[in-house]
């Protein structure tokens, strides 16, 4: 178990918040133009992706709105559903956006598949529409992911089910759909793992952690731990870790192969959101700890305390930046930066400082240890 309290801190990334255009440099979500005004998101925001050149939102207190917004911040819309958007997942190298959302009061979770390169009557074309609920039991979905290839998508959902659909994921004719996990525990995460010709799925609820082969007949299963996460703290490395599965806990942060466990970082803290962004893992998290079972219990785990955001580099033991934000609704990684949505609909740029000016720093930082050491 590596104590992170030993880790040296650096300051690798720069902070601004975006601001609206038309300012001396044009503004845009990588500029923070001089007097202007913060750029604000439309209220009522709880779901968001990136992807394909967007920020991509979800509505709730819209009506069923999907926002999109470009590098210019200029903001578009579309009516995906009649009520609301609970779940968006952008596809990274295909021009595909599935959502989860409802049409109607209950609980009746539809899923669709937009192709956002094809319009339909000014809007993206809707390639596929199907219920979510896993053997007519109705129930919340909790989570989504898609495979980059397009022939998986598993969905989450609050009574420890997973649904996974095989095939073309854009097509109803050349899929299936199937219960491939049932439980008892609340399903918090999803990811696929591609390893060569070989597909792994991830399941992580609130009490354990699998792994399914989705390669072979019959989709053999294997229970990897038997603790789990909250809702948004799971998520799938890069190939320089990889391609670990990590699941951030109140006290640690475990990373997973598909058959068995890998290291353990003690971060303590309870985790609201992980991700992963170019080598780095960022956590978000406060340091009132909470069981991830609240989130389903009707309780509020993001209130009004200050959030700290954390980007740790698991490689080399040390933590690239730390702040503090107000209400982080999530993080998102577009055109080279991280920006993170806050309650309040600002958006906070974080740009990675260049290669000699890290190395600058941390020299510095390695000669002021050497002088506190004499």
């Amino acid at each position: 178990m590596a104590a992170y309290l030993q880790w040296r801190r650096f300051v690798f990334f720069d902070r601004e918040t975006v601001k609206e255009p038309g300012g001396p440099d044009g503004g845009g979500a990588g500029a923070a133009a001089g007097g202007a005004k913060p750029f604000a998101l439309p209220p009522g925001v709880t779901v968001c992706d990136s992807g394909r050149g967007s920020l991509v939102f979800g509505d709730i207190l819209a009506r069923g709105q999907i926002w999109f917004l470009s590098r210019s911040l200029q903001l578009s819309s579309f009516q995906a559903y009649k009520l609301r958007v609970t779940h968006l997942y952008q596809l990274k190298q295909h021009g595909i956006l599935a959502s989860v959302g409802e049409d109607e009061e209950g609980i009746n979770p539809l899923v669709k598949v937009w192709n956002l390169e094809k319009q339909d009557g000014g809007n993206p074309l809707c390639t596929r529409s199907f219920s979510a609920i896993p053997g007519n039991k109705p129930t919340v979905v909790s989570c989504l992911t898609v495979h980059e290839n397009l022939n998986f998508m598993a969905v989450g959902f609050a009574d420890g089910s997973v649904v996974l659909t095989k095939g073309d994921i854009t097509r109803d004719r050349h899929s299936k759909t199937q219960i491939l996990h049932e439980g008892n525990y609340p399903v918090t995460g999803l990811a696929f793992r591609q390893s060569g010709k070989i597909t792994h799925l991830f399941v992580v609820t609130t009490e354990n952690i699998q792994s399914y082969m989705l390669s072979v007949k019959d989709y053999p299963r294997l229970e990897l731990d038997t603790h789990g996460c909250g809702l948004r703290c799971s998520t799938l490395s890069d190939p320089s870790q990889d391609l670990q599965f990590i699941v951030a806990g109140n006290e640690c942060v475990y990373l997973y192969q598909p058959d068995e466990r890998g290291p353990c970082f003690a971060f303590e803290g309870q985790k609201l959101i992980v991700h992963w962004y170019r080598g780095y893992l960022i956590i978000v998290s406060k340091d009132r700890k909470i069981s991830p079972k609240s989130e389903f219990a009707g309780s509020d785990p993001q209130n009004s305390d200050k959030q700290i955001l954390n980007v740790y580099d698991l490689c080399n033991k040390f933590i690239a930046y730390s702040s503090v934000f107000d209400d982080v609704v999530d993080v998102l990684a577009e055109w080279g930066s991280l920006y993170v949505l806050t309650r309040d609909g600002k958006i906070h740029a974080l740009q990675e400082k260049d290669t000699q000016t890290k190395l600058e720093a941390s020299h510095l930082l390695n000669l002021w240890f050497l002088a506190s050491e004499l």
